[in-house]
């Protein structure tokens, strides 16, 4: 079982950061199934309460995380780094809905929710690949939605 221990040491745990944990999504469950396979795993979401239930298990590391902020995405890969000295999996699952008639839906609404699922993963890619490119080790994981794969009058 993990220790959630650091000093950047690899001894052979599997690090695995993902986005998105807040209880009862995919996030979530992606984080205890990782966690079933005896991986460090590295919760994040935009708010710690959002995933109390996996605090104080040393299985999961916890960390807040805005993928909207690249200074929220920098600070969280740079504290999995200086801990674990690695992240050898990326799964970037955060993800907002933008639901509505698209004639209606404020511009706004639709450019937080672009921001977040295509731009938020594109900036955790950006600050997490580097890390991985050096080691010649690493895999990314981009969850979506089937809604990108149907249409309607809707967003």
């Amino acid at each position: 079982m993990a220790s959630g221990g650091g000093g950047g040491g690899d001894d052979g745990q599997q690090v695995v950061l993902i986005t998105g944990c807040s209880q009862g999504g995919i996030g979530h469950a992606m984080a205890r199934a990782f966690a079933a396979r005896d991986c460090r795993v590295v919760a994040a979401s935009r708010s710690r309460a959002s995933m109390a239930d996996l605090d104080g298990d040393p299985r999961f590391h916890l960390q807040e995380l805005d993928v909207l902020s690249e200074e929220s995405v920098k600070r969280v890969v740079g504290n999995v780094i200086d801990k674990f000295g690695k992240i050898d999996v990326l799964v970037n699952n955060a993800g907002v809905q933008c639901v509505g008639p698209l004639a209606e839906i404020p511009l706004s609404a639709l450019q937080k929710t672009f921001d977040t699922n295509v731009y938020g993963s594109l900036r955790m890619i950006q600050a997490a690949v580097p890390h991985m490119a050096t080691r010649k080790n690493g895999k990314v994981a981009n969850v979506g939605s089937v809604a990108a794969l149907t249409n309607g009058p809707w967003a």
